[in-house]
């Protein structure tokens, strides 16, 4: 029972932390930006970002929660797999999105001179994101896939 509810948590977590970022990437970001005028799509992801990177805190917690209790030396390359999720996450939602947050305050008030700059920053800033994003969903892809190989159904 204990080890079944371990599995559980562990899969649950780690299908929901990929699905989400499948979800978001994949359906709604771009229906935002196609429906809505750019400013109020930008509005309205920045809203929902900090819940997103929320998933991904919770759900990285509860899988390493779960690998250390079924014993590290059984783990191999999930950590390292769960390691580029985690640092990938922790980067965008700690460092990338409040610097690009930032920015989009600033680019508000700022001057026409002042705006190009602040732009190109922005667009370096999303970029990095867009890439980070990209290493996690892999990352977890991969992990999913080392579980699946031992998985019996």
């Amino acid at each position: 029972m204990g080890s079944t509810l371990i599995n559980f948590i562990y899969l649950l977590s780690l299908v929901c932390w990929v699905g989400s970022i499948f979800f978001f990437s994949f359906f709604v970001a771009p229906v935002v930006f196609k429906t809505l005028e750019r400013e109020k799509a930008g509005e309205l992801v920045g809203i929902i970002f900090p819940r997103y990177y929320m998933i991904g805190y919770v759900c990285g917690v509860l899988v390493l929660v779960t690998l250390l209790l079924t014993g590290p030396e059984t783990v191999g390359l999930k950590w390292c797999a769960w390691g580029i999720m985690m640092l990938g996450t922790a980067s965008a939602g700690l460092g990338v999105n409040p610097r690009a947050k930032t920015l989009k305050e600033k680019l508000k008030d700022a001057s026409e001179t002042e705006k190009p700059d602040l732009e190109a920053r922005f667009k370096t800033l999303h970029s990095l994101s867009v890439k980070l994003n990209a290493a996690v969903l892999f990352a977890g892809l991969w992990l999913l896939w080392l579980t699946s190989v031992k998985l019996a159904l």
